[in-house]
Order: structure tokens, then C-alpha cells, then sequence
């Protein structure tokens, strides 16, 4: 029997709609399903980080319920170590399937990232579940490189005894009542010798806490754009249009640590800030979220408070600043849709975050309903409505731009260079990282 030309048409298509069906069906077979109904092939999973290991627990537990097939192993490195454990074990083709990255790495650590497809996770999901810094931090191009489980915020912190003995009845709101409230709090001689910080600003990394995200966040605040659109040079000691905002927002931080100052309240003589904070030889400092515990566990006795940080007088907007981390899918992994399943799972199901939350006693990062639930938190209310008006800016090299800025604040504070000069030099470290880095 012969067939027409329509005939073999129609055969020839239906058998090619079959073989793509059944194509289709073996792909899908080794990636998740959604829903979590399908059981799967048998995975396993290595997620390394420098968290401690019982928050990964209970998410871990929960993932293994809905995901029955999948065995999820946490490795937990020390802070400090591991970077260095992490770029050895890509190197040596060894490396976990997941990994955490800071808030500030995503643009350092890209190349090491699987981006998440958009089939599992597109942007304008990813902009509905968490604040606008998030995507200012894990989004580049367009694509999406971690998820957070939490975001901190840097707060005020202040000695109620302090305010209470120098009649201030209430923190700071603006950095105009900063500045009176530290002329009120600080104790200083004759001689320049300060027997009681108003507040720790104006030092660096030596001495103050978060000098750096401080410096930044008082920067951000004045309108300074930090780098160019292109990612292309530094701009942070920029004239535009006859103003300089970063380098005003240099000058107000430092007068703080300025001798010749009426606002002189902080060098970088002074110990480290939570230490004093704890001690009770300065009246308020900056931290996150974390460093309650740490002062806490220095003194069980302190009266402090938390509160929102102080914003420009008249600002129309409220800018605050964030420090967290995230999950992220290695390109090495041999199993980046399963990867990414746990990932995007631990990370946007909020009955499971909270879980994490609360053994962590971290601040949440999903916008509704966690961040909204604890809007009027009594312990952590400061922090989730920083969180919604948090923002940053692209750092190719977190830590070497931290010193970076350091050293800005000591060559200013040692007389070595004036503060345009300190910040010009600064700027142009900055944009030969990013030069270095390819952008």
C-alpha cells in the first residue's frame, strides 16, 4: 500500500512527537518535580557553610520530607577558613553541590555560581519574596545567584542608663539629634582625653565595629552613588554638579574622631567598640543584629536598647544598611535543578525558614508574611523594618574594599592626608579592583 504525501507527513510527525515526548519524560525523570509528589532517582547532596550546623537541621529535616529522595549532608567550616577551604575544594574538582556566600560576594563569586534557571525561579518571584537590597546584592545581569534565609540590618544600640542620667528620653532619630545627644553623653577632659564616648564613629575598623558598612551607610544616605552605572570605575569622591556627597558624608563621620570638633567623642585609641559598649565606656554604638548576643554574653547586666539608625534631617526616604548571607548553587555540581530545589525550597517556604529563624534568632528575609509578622517585634521589629529599606552597592572585593575604607579613616585620623585626598586615593583603589575584576 502506498502512502500519500500527507500521509507520511502526518506518520513522520507523529512518530518525531513521540520521540520528543519521550525525551522529554527521561530529562524530567532526573530533575524535581513540581510539587514534590514524584519520588525521583536517589540524590545526595553536599551544602558546606560557616553557619553552625544545628540551624541546618531542622531545614534539612523538612527538605527530606518533602523530597524523599534526596539526602542533604551540611559541612560546617569556620569563618575565617573558609574561603580558602572552598576555592582548594573547587580547584581539586571536590566541592560541595551548595554553598554559602556573603551579601557582598555575589559579584566576587559568580564564576564559582550556577545561576538559578528561571524555570524554577524567575525575577519578578524572587523581587516578590524579598527587599529590594536582595536583588541589589544576588542579581547580576538579570540573573538570580543566591537566596538569603535571613537579612541583618547595622542599628543603633544605646545605654538606657546613659540617656536616662543626661535627661534623653528617646534615641536619635535624625543625625542632627546624633550630634546633640553625643556633645550631651560624652565625658572629655581639657586635654582631649575621653573618659566617656558619646557614641563609636569616626575611628576605623581598629577601633569601631562596622566602620566601613557605618561610612557606607551615612554615604548611601547623602545620595552618593558609589560606582559607575557600567560597574566600570568608582565614583564615591565624585563632584556632581558643584556638591560631593561622599566626600560630605566622609567629613561628618570623621568629625566625630576630629580633636579641634565640638562633637569630638571617639579615636582609635579607644578598644574596640562592643567591648566598650559592653563595658560601659561609651554611650552608643552600631551593630547587627548578631552582636546582641555578643554584648549580652559580655555583660548579662547592661540596660541597652536597639533602635532604628538615625537618617538625614528632611529625608523623604529612610536608607539603612544590610549584612547577611545566602545559598548558592556551585557549577560543579553534577545536580544543579536538584541543587537549586533545595535551595529555593529552605529559602521561600516560610513555615520552614521559620524553623531556621527560630533556632538562629536572626531577623527574617521573606517579605510576607515574616518580615510582616514582625513589624512591631519587640526583639526583632528594628530589624525587619530596616529590612525593607535596606540597600547596597556593588563590591567586587568585600574584604579588600573594607580595609580599603579603613585605611582612608587612619590616614586622615593620623594627619597623613586630608580627608579628599584620603578618599580620592580610596576611590581609585576601588576602581582598580574593579578594573582587575573585568568591569
Amino acid at each position: 500500500m502506498k502512502f500519500t504525501q500527507k500521509q507520511v507527513v502526518i506518520v513522520l510527525g507523529s512518530v518525531f512527537a513521540v520521540f520528543v515526548v519521550i525525551v522529554l519524560f527521561i530529562l524530567n525523570a532526573r530533575g524535581p518535580a513540581v510539587g514534590g509528589e514524584r519520588e525521583g532517582p536517589k540524590i545526595t547532596l553536599a551544602v558546606w557553610g560557616f553557619d553552625d550546623e544545628s540551624y541546618f537541621r531542622s531545614l534539612i529535616g523538612e527538605y527530606g520530607k518533602y523530597r524523599k529522595n534526596v539526602k542533604v549532608q551540611y559541612k560546617e567550616f569556620d569563618e575565617d577558613k573558609y574561603e580558602a577551604n572552598l576555592i582548594d575544594a573547587l580547584a581539586s574538582g571536590e566541592g560541595p553541590d551548595v554553598f554559602l556566600i556573603r551579601s557582598r560576594d555575589a559579584y566576587k563569586e559568580k564564576n564559582k555560581i550556577s545561576a538559578v534557571p528561571a524555570t524554577q525561579l524567575n525575577l519578578v518571584s524572587f523581587q516578590k519574596y524579598f527587599p529590594e537590597v536582595v536583588s541589589q546584592d544576588f542579581v547580576i545581569d538579570g540573573e538570580i545567584y543566591a537566596l538569603p534565609l535571613y537579612l541583618d540590618t547595622l542599628a543603633l544600640f544605646y545605654n538606657k542608663d546613659f540617656f536616662d542620667q543626661v535627661g534623653i528620653t528617646s534615641p536619635p532619630k535624625t543625625w542632627q539629634e546624633f550630634q546633640e545627644d553625643v556633645a550631651k553623653l560624652a565625658v572629655v577632659d581639657r586635654e582631649g582625653e575621653i573618659f566617656r564616648a558619646g557614641a563609636a564613629i569616626g575611628g576605623s575598623e581598629r577601633s569601631v565595629a562596622h566602620a566601613t558598612d557605618l561610612l557606607n551607610l551615612i554615604m548611601l544616605q547623602n545620595g552618593t552613588n558609589m560606582t559607575s552605572q557600567n560597574l566600570g570605575a568608582a565614583t564615591f569622591g565624585a563632584t556632581v554638579k558643584q556638591k560631593n556627597p561622599g566626600l560630605e558624608a566622609f567629613n561628618f563621620y570623621l568629625q566625630f574622631a576630629n580633636a579641634a570638633s565640638s562633637y569630638y567623642t571617639w579615636n582609635d585609641n579607644q578598644p574596640d567598640s562592643l567591648d566598650a559598649f559592653a563595658s560601659e565606656k561609651v554611650a552608643m554604638i552600631f551593630g547587627y543584629q548578631r552582636d546582641v548576643k555578643a554584648i549580652k554574653d559580655r555583660n548579662s547586666f547592661l540596660k541597652f536598647g536597639v533602635d532604628l539608625v538615625p537618617q538625614p534631617e528632611g529625608a523623604l526616604k529612610a536608607v539603612s544598611y544590610a549584612d547577611y548571607s545566602g545559598l548558592s548553587v556551585s557549577k560543579q555540581s553534577r545536580e544543579k535543578a536538584w541543587a537549586w530545589d533545595f535551595v529555593k525550597y529552605v529559602a521561600t517556604t516560610p513555615q520552614v525558614v521559620q524553623g531556621y529563624l527560630d533556632i538562629s534568632s536572626r531577623p527574617p528575609a521573606i517579605r510576607d508574611p515574616l518580615i510582616k509578622d514582625k513589624l512591631n517585634d519587640l526583639r526583632l521589629g528594628v530589624f525587619a523594618r530596616q529590612a525593607l529599606t535596606a540597600r547596597g552597592w556593588t563590591q567586587i572585593d568585600s574584604t579588600d574594599i573594607r580595609g580599603i575604607f579603613s585605611s582612608a579613616i587612619q590616614s586622615v585620623l593620623s594627619g597623613q592626608k586630608d580627608s579628599a585626598k584620603a578618599l580620592k586615593t580610596a576611590e581609585e583603589q576601588v576602581t582598580g579592583l574593579m578594573r582587575e575584576a573585568g568591569k
